[in-house]
């Protein structure tokens, strides 16, 4: 699996590199996709700050998934934390089902500005592997709850107790 720093190229990580190959190797008139997606959208805050810059990503759990849909559904929240999904454009919003959510942040180190000196300032607290939260899309209008994070200094894997169980 490819490094980026000291950290793995998360699955999220993954689905965003194929997100831009699919865009980037689009036909001029694209696939034309049979979807009925609903609106969804939601805020992040980080230490009870918004959250901009944050990478949500939606895993279908019951949902369609590639290669019925183009890629999973994602957004980027904004200045005030907030983010609209979409699945085949931005903010169009995401097929009737459960999701996992996904986050990732990628920051600068220490004044650092080149993309290999990123880390996921979320310290993969919310990859495919370990987010805790779930979504389901409805017909109509969607808002996930607010998504509340509090501040991280170990990984996931360094916690105390018992892998698996906390």
């Amino acid at each position: 699996m490819p490094r980026t720093g000291n950290r793995t190229l998360s699955s999220l990580g993954y689905a965003v590199l194929a997100l831009l190959v699919v865009v980037g190797c689009a036909q001029p008139d694209g696939p034309v996709w049979n979807l009925n997606p609903h609106p969804v959208k939601g805020r992040v805050m980080y230490d009870g700050k918004p959250a901009e810059g944050v990478l949500v990503g939606l895993i279908p759990i019951d949902a369609p998934m590639p290669p019925a849909i183009p890629a999973n559904p994602t957004a980027i929240t904004g200045p005030d934390g907030t983010f609209t999904i979409g699945t085949v454009s931005p903010g169009d919003g995401a097929c009737v089902g459960r999701y996992q959510i996904v986050l990732n942040w990628m920051v600068s180190k220490e004044d650092e500005s080149d993309e290999e000196n990123k880390i996921d300032k979320l310290l993969g607290w919310y990859d495919a592997a370990h987010s805790p939260l779930n979504f389901t899309v409805v017909e109509g209008e969607n808002t996930v709850t607010e998504i509340k994070i509090p501040p991280r200094t170990i990984l996931p894997e360094q916690m105390p107790g018992i892998p698996g169980r906390n």
